[in-house]
C-alpha cells in the first residue's frame, strides 16, 4: 500500500502587515460648556489615570520612531530630532496658525486575538504645548487634538431588509450601532454603480430615503458649513478619477456638509472637491428622485452614492438618525440596479471611531495631560470619549491610527511649540501570569453537589503522556508549499516547572531534522516564539532527548517542526491537548482536522517534568456568587441544595501575593434524590445526526422499572444551537408508540450539546414501557444518533400525524429521568424485586430464575436459583444456562 498523506493547505502570515494609508484633515470648534443645545461636550477636568491593578501589560506593537514604520505624515506633521522622549526622534505638529487640521496616520496593523479575560489598549507619549486652548473665551476649544482608529476592512454600505424599500435596500449604517443600526462619527462612505454607457436623452431614476442629522444652525467659524451631516450623489465620466455633483429632482437641503470639510480640508472653500460639498440632511422618507444625464450622453459613467458624518452627533446621540438608504438604481436601457438582482456595486471610504479629543491647556491653571512636558497617557486620562482607551473590539482587525492636530487662525491663548508623539504603543492587559484552575467536574447527589478540580499544588516529577502509543504512518500529514509548523502538546501545569528530558515520535520512514521546543504564554495565548529549542534528528519511531535549562512556569506547549518534506503524525484519538501553529498563532488541531477531514489526536510528544505547584487556595462560586472561600484541597461538596434545581458552578485560585484568578470553565449541577435514574439507549457520542422533518416525529421507548414512576426531566443532544421542538411522550402499544399521553413546546435558549427540560412539576408517571420523542419545527436542530453502539431497536421516526413508524439506524440520543420513589428502597416494585432478587442491579444466575419464576407466575424460589448455578460462582455461563432450562422444563 502507498503511504497516504493529507495535504495540509496553509498560508503563512507575519503577525503585523504594513502598509502606507492616504490620510484625511479636518477642522473643527469643540464646545466646553454645558449641554445648552449647541453640541457641545461637556469637560471634567481630572487627570487622574484608572490604572490596572495587579495584571500584566503585554507590548504587542510598539513605535519609538526612530525607524520609519510608514507613518503618514502629510501636511503638518513631520520627523523630529527637536524633542523627544526616548532616543533621538519623535513626531511633531508645529503650533500654526494655519486654521487648519493636520493628519497623522499609522500604518496597517493586524492586531492579534485576545485570550480569556484579556484586554487590548493603546497609549503613547505625548508633549502637548498647545497654549491657546480657548484664548478668545468664548467656550470654543481652538488648538486641539484628536486619536481615532479604523478597521480598514469596516465599509457601511449593504444590502439591508431593515427600513427597506422593498425585500433589501441599501444601507449605508453599522446596523450593530444603537438600537436599530445607523451611523458613528467621522464616516465617510461610497457606493459606486457598475459602469455603463449613458443613453440618449436619459434619465437616472433612484428610491432614496435618509435620516440624517438636521441641519439646523450649522455653522463652523473660518469654513463655509451650512449643513452637518450630508448624503449626496454623483457622477464620474474617467473611471472614478474626477466627480461631478448630481442635482435632482429633490434639491440638496445645503451648500457646505461640515460632514464633508471634517474628512477633507478639501471639501472647503477654495477646494479641489468644494462643488461636491452639497448635501441633504433632515429626514426624508422613501420617494423617487430623478437626474437628467443628458450632457453625458454616449460616455461610459459611474454613480456614486456619498455620505459623510462630522465630528459629533451620530446615531449614538439620536438613535432616529440611522443613515442614508438606496433602491432602484435605473437609467432606461443601460443600469438597472438593486439588491435583489445581484448589481456589482463597490463600496469604498474609511469608518473612523473616534477615540477622544483632548488639549494643552495654561499650565497655570488648565493644565492637561503633557501641557507640563513629556507624558505617558494612560487609560483614565481622556475625559471624553474611549476613557480607558480600549481597542477589544478591534482584536484580530486590521487598523490604522489617526492623531489630528488643529490649530485656529490665532494665538490669542499664547503660542507654544505644538505637539509631539513619541513612543506609542499597542499592548494587552492579561491575568496570564495567574492562571484559573481547569479539568472542573460536578457530580450530583442528594441536595448536594460534589466538585472536583485539577490540583493546582501538586508537586513532584512525573512522565506526562498524553497519547495512545498508537500511530499509523499512513494519516501523517505534511505542508503544501514552503515554510515550517508546529505540531505540539500543551502541558498544564502550575507554578514553576523545568522541563528534564523530551520523547517524539516520529512517522518518517527515514531521519529527519527538526526543531524541537517549548512555548511559555504571552498573558493567556501561547507565545509564537520558542522560550527554547533544540536541533535533532528524528528517527522512525519514538526519539529520547535530555534537554538543560528549560524551565517553564504555568502551561506551556512542547513541539517539534514539520513541513513540506517532514511528516508530523497524530495518534487518531479524541485528545484535547494537541496544537499546531500553522503562521500566525496556536490553534487546537481538532479544530483544524475535524473541519478539513485531516487525522484526529494527540501529536507524539511526552516529557519528564519536574513541578513544584503554585501554591494558591481556592474559591467556589456557585451562580456567581463565592460560597466558599479559601480552599486548600482541590475538592468541595456543596450541601443543603435544592433538588432538581439546576446550579452553575466555577472556581477561582488566590495566589500567594493575594492576585485573585479569572474563573475556570463553568459546569452546571442538577441535585437530585437518590431515586432519580437516567435511562439512556445511547452511548453519549454522536457519530451522525438527525432530523425527521417538519411537522414529523420521532420516537424511543423505554421502560420503567417501578409502578407509577415519576417522570422528573427530559435529556437531549442536538447539533447546533437554537431551534425549538415538541416534547412528546405516547404509551405503549403492541411494542410500538400508541396514543400521545404529553405534549408542550420547548424554545429559547438551546445548545449544541446536551440540552433538558425540568418536568418535576408536570405530575407525570409512567409504568412498564413507554415513549418519548418530539415533533419537529423547520427549526429544530438535528438530534445525535449514535451509530456505533448497539442498535437495539428502540428509536423510531414518522412522516406526519398518519404515517407508519419506522426504524431508525441507531439510537437516537434521547434519555429521560425517572424518580422510583418509595419503591426503590426494596430494590423497586414488584418487577424490580422479581427480577432484581438481590437487587444489586448486576444480572446474575439468581436474578435470571427469579425472572422466569415471575413470569410463570410463581414466586422466586432461591433454592431452584442456587441449583441452576452449576459451578457455584454466581455468573451466567453455558453450565447454567443448561442448568436453568433443565429446571425451568423439569428436567
Amino acid at each position: 500500500m502507498n503511504k497516504i498523506k493529507y495535504l495540509l493547505f496553509t498560508s503563512f502570515f507575519a503577525v503585523f502587515l504594513f502598509a502606507e494609508q492616504k490620510g484625511y484633515t479636518a477642522q473643527d470648534e469643540i464646545v466646553i460648556t454645558p449641554n445648552n443645545g449647541n453640541r457641545p461636550v461637556v469637560i471634567e477636568n481630572d487627570n487622574t489615570p484608572i490604572l490596572p491593578q495587579n495584571r500584566e501589560e503585554i507590548d504587542l506593537w510598539v513605535d519609538d520612531f526612530e525607524t520609519d514604520l510608514g507613518w503618514s505624515t502629510g501636511s503638518g506633521w513631520e520627523w523630529s530630532t527637536a524633542d523627544y522622549n526616548s532616543a533621538t526622534h519623535s513626531m511633531h505638529s508645529g503650533d500654526t496658525d494655519a486654521n487648519g487640521s493636520f493628519d497623522l496616520v499609522s500604518p496597517e496593523i493586524q492586531l492579534p486575538a485576545l485570550g480569556d479575560g484579556e484586554t487590548m489598549s493603546f497609549g503613547f507619549y505625548l508633549f502637548a504645548d498647545l497654549p491657546d486652548s480657548d484664548g478668545d473665551g468664548d467656550n470654543y476649544l481652538e488648538d486641539y487634538y484628536t486619536v481615532s482608529i479604523q478597521d480598514t476592512d469596516a465599509l457601511a454600505w449593504h444590502p439591508s431588509s431593515t427600513d427597506s424599500y422593498d425585500g433589501n435596500s441599501w444601507w449605508c449604517a453599522d446596523e450593530s450601532v444603537g438600537s436599530n443600526g445607523g451611523y458613528l462619527d467621522s464616516w465617510i462612505q461610497f457606493m459606486d454603480t457598475p459602469s455603463f454607457i449613458v443613453p440618449n436623452s436619459p434619465i437616472l431614476s433612484a428610491d432614496l430615503m435618509w435620516s440624517i442629522e438636521s441641519d439646523a444652525g450649522a455653522s463652523v467659524a473660518g469654513t463655509c458649513t451650512d449643513g452637518w451631516d450630508a448624503a449626496n450623489v454623483q457622477i464620474s465620466v474617467d473611471g472614478g478619477e474626477n466627480w461631478d455633483l448630481l442635482n435632482g429632482s429633490d434639491p440638496y437641503d445645503f451648500d457646505c456638509g461640515y460632514g464633508w470639510i471634517w474628512n477633507s480640508p478639501e471639501y472647503d472653500t477654495g477646494g479641489s472637491l468644494n462643488h461636491l460639498a452639497a448635501g441633504w440632511g433632515n429626514t426624508e422618507g422613501w420617494h423617487n428622485v430623478t437626474f437628467n444625464l443628458s450632457q453625458y450622453s454616449g460616455q461610459e459613467a459611474i454613480v456614486r452614492f456619498a455620505f459623510g458624518s462630522d465630528p459629533a452627533y451620530c446615531t449614538l446621540d439620536d438613535a432616529s438618525i440611522t443613515g442614508f438608504h438606496v433602491d432602484n438604481v435605473m437609467v432606461s436601457g443601460a443600469l438597472d440596479c438593486d439588491p435583489e438582482g445581484g448589481c456589482p456595486t463597490e463600496v469604498s471610504g474609511a469608518v473612523w471611531v473616534d477615540q477622544f479629543y483632548d488639549y494643552g491647556g495654561d499650565p497655570d491653571y488648565d493644565a492637561r495631560p503633557g501641557s507640563l512636558g513629556w507624558t505617558e497617557y494612560l487609560p483614565g486620562y481622556p475625559f471624553n470619549g474611549n476613557v480607558f482607551l480600549d481597542i477589544s473590539d478591534f482584536s484580530e482587525k486590521n487598523v490604522v491610527f489617526r492623531i489630528q492636530s488643529r490649530f485656529d487662525d490665532n494665538d490669542d491663548g499664547g503660542s507654544g511649540t505644538g505637539l509631539w508623539i513619541d513612543d506609542f504603543r499597542i499592548y494587552k492587559i492579561s491575568g496570564g501570569n495567574y492562571p484559573a484552575p481547569w479539568n472542573l467536574v460536578g457530580e450530583a447527589g442528594n441536595m448536594e453537589a460534589n466538585l472536583t478540580w485539577a490540583d493546582m499544588n501538586a508537586s513532584g516529577t512525573e512522565d506526562f503522556v498524553y497519547d495512545s502509543d498508537t500511530f499509523d504512518a499512513n494519516n501523517s500529514i505534511y505542508l503544501n508549499g514552503d515554510g515550517v509548523a508546529w505540531a505540539a502538546e500543551r502541558f498544564d501545569i502550575a507554578g514553576p516547572s523545568t522541563v528534564n528530558s523530551v520523547s517524539v515520535y516520529s512517522v518518517n520512514t527515514t531521519a529527519v531534522d527538526v526543531e524541537i521546543g517549548a512555548f511559555g504564554q504571552v498573558g493567556t495565548l501561547f507565545d509564537i516564539n520558542p522560550a527554547y529549542s533544540q536541533s535533532v534528528t528524528l528517527q522512525p519511531g519514538w526519539n529520547d532527548f535530555t534537554v538543560s535549562g528549560w524551565d517553564m512556569n504555568n502551561s506551556f506547549l512542547i513541539g517539534y517542526t514539520f513541513s513540506a518534506d517532514i511528516n508530523a503524525g497524530p495518534d487518531g484519538s479524541d485528545g484535547g491537548n494537541s496544537m499546531v501553529m500553522l503562521g500566525g498563532g496556536w490553534d487546537d488541531w481538532m479544530d483544524i482536522a475535524l473541519a478539513n477531514a485531516l487525522p484526529t489526536g494527540e501529536w507524539g510528544v511526552r516529557a519528564n517534568i519536574t513541578f513544584e505547584g503554585a501554591g494558591v487556595s481556592y474559591n467556589v462560586y456557585r451562580d456567581g456568587a463565592v460560597v466558599a472561600p479559601g480552599l486548600g484541597a482541590n475538592s468541595y461538596t456543596d450541601t443543603g441544595l435544592d433538588n432538581n434545581i439546576t446550579y452553575t458552578y466555577a472556581v477561582s485560585a488566590t495566589y500567594s501575593d493575594g492576585e485573585e484568578s479569572d474563573t475556570s470553565g463553568s459546569v452546571e449541577v442538577t441535585p437530585q434524590a437518590q431515586t432519580v435514574h437516567e435511562e439512556s439507549h445511547d452511548d453519549g457520542t454522536a457519530e451522525d445526526g438527525f432530523n425527521a422533518g417538519s411537522g414529523n416525529f420521532t420516537a424511543v421507548k423505554y421502560n420503567a422499572i417501578s409502578e407509577g414512576e415519576g417522570v422528573v426531566r427530559f435529556k437531549w443532544y442536538q447539533q447546533g444551537d437554537g431551534g425549538a421542538l415538541y416534547f412528546k411522550m405516547y404509551e405503549d402499544v403492541n411494542g410500538m408508540p400508541g396514543a400521545e399521553t404529553y405534549s408542550t413546546v420547548v424554545a429559547g435558549g438551546l445548545v449544541d450539546g446536551w440540552n433538558e427540560r425540568d418536568l418535576s412539576n408536570e405530575g407525570l408517571s409512567v409504568s412498564g414501557p413507554f415513549w418519548i420523542g418530539a415533533k419537529e419545527f423547520s427549526s429544530t436542530s438535528p438530534f445525535g444518533l449514535d451509530t456505533d453502539g448497539a442498535d437495539n431497536g428502540h428509536s423510531y421516526y414518522r412522516v406526519g400525524s398518519t404515517g407508519d413508524w419506522q426504524s431508525v439506524d441507531g439510537n437516537l440520543m434521547m434519555r429521560i429521568y425517572l424518580d422510583c420513589g418509595e419503591n426503590c428502597d426494596d430494590g423497586g416494585g414488584t418487577e424490580c424485586t422479581a427480577g432484581d432478587i438481590n437487587a444489586d442491579g448486576v444480572i446474575n444466575v439468581l436474578d435470571i430464575v427469579a425472572t422466569v419464576n415471575f413470569v410463570m407466575g410463581a414466586a422466586p424460589d432461591e433454592d431452584q436459583a442456587c441449583a441452576a448455578d452449576y459451578n457455584g460462582d454466581g455468573t451466567i455461563n453455558v453450565l447454567d444456562i443448561v442448568a436453568i432450562v433443565n429446571i425451568i422444563t423439569g428436567g
